[in-house]
């Protein structure tokens, strides 16, 4: 296992070192991006791109940084926001920064900071109900506990990890939670259930076809067979594992199982064979420029020459091994003492961008508060406007009833009228009838009368001849 473990690293040494220009000069090209960047979106998603890729290449603390900037800035942003799915852009963007956070504190050895930040994304990711997600965060905090050597902890979040994996059929997920439960065992020394894990994560990979994982199963599984003195076994997985890495051609990778194959033939005692892996290693390491690789396989083959009785090679390859050793303890020693420094600089910069933090946070809490203190007196005004507009609405419309009320008693009045005239002019109707009939009557009776009575003018000529008799 640590032998797996260091070719891990050497492997990401040289990873690195083939795409470190293209990754600074793409970290060069989004900090010139950033500086003209609007207060929005696009610039959580720049700080938390230069914190990844940071963390990518080793540079931790500028990895750190730019994280830290991401997480105060999506804050900022978040609570500026009504949109709720910018809302949740914000979110998502600052469980990724509190997880390359976690990364980075793993890797610099601060594991109580890392266990923080990766809890603080699993959080997020819970509320997002991103279940992916909070399987990664389990996978990342288990991995801290194991580098603990908290093997209980590291076990439960590994499982925990697991079961969402199973629950979303992910092949590929569950075949590194399987190797990952495989290697707690595995250092334990419960040789039993690491095989039954690391089987588990070969048979997945398998199933999904994944070549380079394939390899890594068959390693693991010949680590647990070399661990139990099950040589004919740990050749045959490690074989294996060679023929597919040379099939892909991965040279770091196949350097490294050359070491594997000597070290098990050296224990098979098949010195000339397992002389030959360890020159093969050797060529490649020093092809590639991998003095882990190098100082191994040196002290490997200074171990089978004494084995042997051969001395004079002994001593002339264990001198090898001391050189390259030193050369990874002076380096090792340097990148501590750089390390140091970077350390000392970058709390220096934390403190002066601290204080300008500080300095922001309070003249935008000053700004934010006065545009509170203004948003208040819009909306008093607002609020008093509509009351004065439903008080003013309350009038007219009771105006309105009034008058509405007024203009029924008036259409009422006026039908009495109305009738009243009607019974008026049919009263004077009647009346004129009458009239019209006495009248008639009269008239009726005068013309009777005066066909009955003499005229004036007869009685008068009557008169006058009586006087003359």
């Amino acid at each position: 296992m640590k032998k797996q473990i260091t070719y891990i690293l050497s492997c990401l040494f040289v990873i690195s070192s083939i795409l470190s220009f293209s990754q600074i000069a793409s970290i060069d090209s989004l900090i010139n991006v950033l500086k003209t960047d609007r207060d929005d979106t696009t610039k959580l998603f720049h700080l938390y791109t230069i914190c990844d890729e940071n963390e990518t290449i080793g540079k931790y603390h500028e990895g750190l940084s730019y994280g830290n900037q991401a997480l105060a800035f999506a804050d900022t942003l978040y609570n500026k926001s009504d949109d709720e799915t910018v809302k949740k852009f914000i979110q998502k963007y600052k469980s990724f920064t509190y997880n390359n956070i976690g990364l980075i504190q793993t890797a610099l050895g601060n594991y109580a900071e890392a266990i923080k930040n990766h809890f603080a994304s699993l959080k997020i990711k819970e509320l997002l109900n991103d279940k992916k997600g909070v399987s990664g965060c389990y996978n990342n905090i288990g991995y801290v506990y194991f580098e603990q050597q908290n093997y209980v902890l590291a076990l439960k979040n590994y499982i925990s990890s697991l079961k969402i994996k199973e629950e979303l059929a992910d092949k590929k997920g569950m075949s590194n939670s399987y190797s990952n439960i495989g290697n707690i065992y595995y250092e334990q020394k419960n040789y039993s259930e690491a095989f039954n894990n690391y089987s588990k994560a070969l048979k997945l990979r398998e199933e999904i076809s994944d070549s380079v994982k394939i390899a890594s199963s068959y390693n693991d599984i010949a680590g647990v067979y070399y661990a139990q003195k099950d040589y004919v076994n740990a050749l045959k997985m490690s074989m294996q594992s060679l023929k597919i890495k040379e099939k892909i051609g991965n040279k770091a990778r196949i350097a490294n199982d050359y070491g594997n194959v000597g070290n098990i033939l050296q224990s098979q005692k098949k010195y000339t064979e397992a002389r030959n892996y360890f020159y093969k290693s050797i060529q490649l390491s020093k092809e590639l420029g991998l003095k882990s690789y190098l100082s191994s396989s040196y002290k490997s083959l200074s171990d089978l020459d004494s084995t042997i009785g051969n001395f004079k090679g002994a001593y002339e390859n264990h001198k090898q091994y001391i050189l390259y050793r030193d050369s990874l303890d002076n380096e090792e020693s340097r990148k501590k003492t750089i390390q140091t420094q970077m350390t000392y600089d970058f709390e220096k910069k934390e403190a002066v961008a601290e204080a300008e933090h500080k300095k922001e946070l309070e003249s935008q809490e000053a700004i934010a508060e006065e545009k509170s203190r203004r948003q208040k007196i819009i909306i008093v005004f607002v609020v008093l406007g509509l009351l004065l507009v439903l008080v003013f609405a309350g009038f007219i419309f009771r105006s309105l009833r009034i008058t509405r009320k007024q203009k029924i008693v008036i259409e009422e009045q006026k039908n009495i009228v109305e009738q009243q005239k009607s019974e008026v002019e049919h009263q004077k109707q009647i009346v004129e009838e009458h009239q019209k009939d006495i009248i008639d009557s009269i008239t009726y009776a005068r013309r009777i009368q005066r066909s009955l009575l003499p005229t004036e003018k007869y009685i008068e000529k009557t008169l006058s001849r009586l006087k003359n008799k």
